[in-house]
């Protein structure tokens, strides 16, 4: 979700909600502006950097396209026929992990994000074994977006939203992920779990596959609301605005502050921002009440 004002000046933080790149990458982008071709800061504060939206959104755009393009060495364990079983040890190895403690994580903390084990096994001891086929494993790293990137590298728009359904039906991630713009489920899952879509941070249910796996499923009436408000969403400027002024009125009404959460707060106010942005809008909406 970006602005459209063309001449708002952007810091290190408002690029990074905006186009996903992370401050310590953007330093280093203009660290190494001579290869890189970076462009220089419309506006130098002391140590603070600002890009106008029409001098930061191009340059990302290019240079994106430039690092996509460029040919990718994959690893030996990554060659072979499709049908050929890795273990939990050569998946993890052939993605870039010294050990399998990151593959693990994404099957126990983020359903959806890593496909489920195409055989599993059970040993003698009761531990459980998996494997994914070659196949399976290569058909996912063409979708995955790229390290750090909240973008899917074959982004689609964003449908418009269904709503000749039942508002109460429960839809599970495939379902949902092109009402919300998304190509995919692993993609959507993505952005749910790095806290870019806090509205769907907490589903409407979890249901748990034989294989101990669980899949969210959310009302359908919460995707179609947060599709639309992602297709008219404000600029970045006005967001702020709004989430201070959400922020500020949720804590005066409340009995305490630690009832007021970015989960509430994200899904009472759809598409107005990362879950990030919600907890900066808090904590300053809070410094202010306490100072006033």
């Amino acid at each position: 979700m970006t602005g459209t004002d063309e001449n708002e000046l952007l810091d290190a933080k408002q690029i990074h909600e905006e186009f996903g790149l992370s401050p310590s990458r953007l330093s280093e982008l203009y660290r190494d502006r001579e290869g890189t071709l970076c462009p220089e800061p419309d506006e130098v504060k002391g140590r603070q950097r600002r890009w106008k939206r029409g001098t930061i959104r191009p340059f990302l755009v290019s240079y994106r396209k430039a690092k996509t393009a460029q040919p990718s060495v994959r690893h030996t364990l990554l060659t072979g026929p499709r049908d050929r079983l890795m273990s939990t040890s050569d998946v993890s190895k052939a993605l870039g992990h010294k050990r399998t403690v990151t593959l693990h994580g994404w099957l126990q903390n983020r359903p959806g994000y890593f496909p489920e084990p195409d055989v599993v096994e059970t040993t003698e001891g009761g531990r459980l074994r998996r494997f994914w086929h070659l196949g399976t494993v290569l058909d996912w790293i063409d979708q995955r977006p790229g390290p750090g990137n909240t973008q899917s590298k074959a982004r689609t728009q964003a449908a418009a939203p269904v709503e000749d359904g039942e508002p109460e039906e429960l839809l599970d991630t495939k379902q949902a992920a092109p009402m919300l713009g998304y190509s995919s489920h692993l993609e959507l899952n993505r952005a749910i779990a790095r806290g870019i879509l806090p509205e769907l941070a907490r589903p409407d249910e979890v249901v748990r596959s034989e294989r101990g796996l669980t899949s969210n499923r959310y009302k359908r009436r919460r995707v179609v609301a947060l599709a639309r408000a992602r297709q008219q969403a404000p600029t970045s400027s006005e967001l702020s605005k709004l989430r201070l002024e959400a922020a500020a009125q949720a804590l005066r009404e409340a009995a305490a502050p630690a009832a007021v959460s970015v989960e509430v707060l994200a899904e009472a106010h759809p598409g107005h921002g990362s879950a990030t942005a919600w907890k900066k809008a808090i904590d300053e909406s809070l410094r202010a009440i306490q100072e006033g």
